[in-house]
């Protein structure tokens, strides 16, 4: 008679079981599929006997795992297409499903909230077939991960527009907000649709933002990219004014895009 299996047993062969790329049936069955990672390899002690439950008429222990194991790939799948809707969209479902499958193997899910189940879904598209033939799908995934994480961010707050006393305005440090994102692509995908036909070329930098329950993406300027860029990487106001000139943007230029910024919430005061 087999021992019973420990409470940490059971569940590391379920874990094996239900999230194994070939099903339930043909993992326990022992075919293999080369390339696979480690964590694939059956734990030692097998834990089917353990699981049988009730008998079900038309229904086998393993049809019945089989039902979980759908079901885990089917809800990751889901949250996928639901933060990819347009690389879905260009990829088709039968390629989109593969995709999120080359995925759940490159990142499994490791999170308790699905919303970070898409962090590097563009590096996975980047070295998927698709990915490679089609470049500018890297590109429409980098930016559908960016709105979700605008969506999903709690907003910046506003903090006090303001020096210390006897500072120096060009001390000011400023910060990119929480709810804003840059995205530097090489193809005209800020508001294509399948329909749309291929996407052209075009190098830049998208902002994607939110406010409040509306979100944006636009193309920036190369300059005002680029002191954007610097911004986000903690740069003061000094640094951020010498860098616009330097790009030949006039003072009246950055008093107009550091206004839009502000009103759009997309900077904040940073840390002093």
């Amino acid at each position: 008679m087999q021992p019973s299996l420990s409470l940490a047993e059971l569940q590391r062969w379920m874990r094996w079981a239900l999230t194994h790329p070939l099903g339930a049936h043909r993992a326990t069955a022992g075919d293999q599929l080369a390339g696979l990672p480690a964590r694939f390899v059956e734990p030692g002690a097998r834990a089917l006997s353990s699981i049988a439950g009730e008998p079900v008429a038309g229904r086998d222990t393993l049809d019945r795992l089989s039902v979980y194991a759908t079901g885990y790939f089917s809800r990751l799948h889901g949250a996928l297409l639901l933060e990819y809707p347009r690389l879905a969209e260009a990829l088709g479902d039968d390629e989109f499903r593969i995709l999120v499958a080359a995925h759940l193997l490159r990142a499994p899910s490791s999170s308790a909230s699905l919303a970070d189940l898409g962090e590097d879904l563009a590096g996975t598209v980047r070295g998927h077939p698709a990915g490679r033939e089609s470049p500018w799908l890297v590109d429409l995934a980098a930016v559908e991960r960016a709105l979700a994480e605008v969506w999903l961010s709690e907003p910046s707050g506003r903090g006090v527009w303001s020096v210390e006393k006897d500072g120096e305005h060009g001390s000011m440090r400023l910060a990119l907000s929480a709810t804003t994102r840059l995205v530097a692509v090489a193809w005209d995908i800020a508001e294509w649709r399948p329909e749309k036909g291929l996407p052209s070329p075009r190098s830049g930098c998208l902002a994607v933002w939110r406010m409040e329950a509306s979100t944006g993406v636009e193309w920036v300027d190369p300059p005002a990219g680029a002191v954007l860029e610097r911004l986000g990487r903690g740069a003061d106001l000094a640094e951020l004014c010498e860098l616009a000139g330097s790009l030949g943007m006039s003072p009246e230029d950055v008093g107009t895009a550091f206004g839009l910024w502000v009103e759009r919430g997309w900077i904040v005061p940073g840390p002093r």
